[in-house]
C-alpha cells in the first residue's frame, strides 16, 4: 500500500477522541425536559462508617454513599431484616431515620435529628 492509501484509512479528525467523548457524555447527562429533582436539598457525595442502631437486635454496620441536610442513601450487604424506622449514627451525631426505599444492597433514608 502506498503512503496516501495509509493516510485516508487511518486519518484523525478535527476533534480528538477526548472530546468526542465528554460531548457525548454531556448529553446523555442532561435532565429530561419535564423532570425536576425531588430532593428539597442538595445532595453531597461521603464516605465512611455508618452504624444501623434497630430497636431490637444487633447493630448494622454500612457504609454511608452520599447525604443530604435531610437523607442519606447507605450501602448495606443486604437490605433484609433492616427494619423500616432505626437510629443512624455517623461519627458521632445519631439520628432517627425512616426507610424511603430499598434496592439491591442499598437503603435511602429520610433524616430527623434529635
Amino acid at each position: 500500500m502506498s503512503k496516501g492509501v495509509l493516510d485516508q484509512l487511518f486519518t484523525v479528525p478535527d476533534d480528538s477522541w477526548a472530546d468526542r467523548c465528554l460531548s457525548e457524555i454531556s448529553s446523555l447527562s442532561t435532565v429530561p425536559a419535564g423532570s425536576h429533582e425531588k430532593r428539597s436539598s442538595v445532595r453531597y457525595a461521603a464516605s465512611g462508617v455508618a452504624i444501623i442502631k434497630p430497636e431490637f437486635g444487633l447493630p448494622i454496620t454500612c457504609t454511608l454513599v452520599d447525604r443530604s441536610e435531610g437523607g442519606a442513601r447507605l450501602k448495606v450487604l443486604s437490605v433484609l431484616g433492616i427494619p423500616d424506622t432505626f437510629i443512624l449514627i455517623i461519627e458521632a451525631e445519631q439520628m432517627r431515620a425512616q426507610i424511603a426505599w430499598r434496592s439491591v444492597g442499598e437503603i435511602g433514608v429520610a433524616l430527623t435529628h434529635g
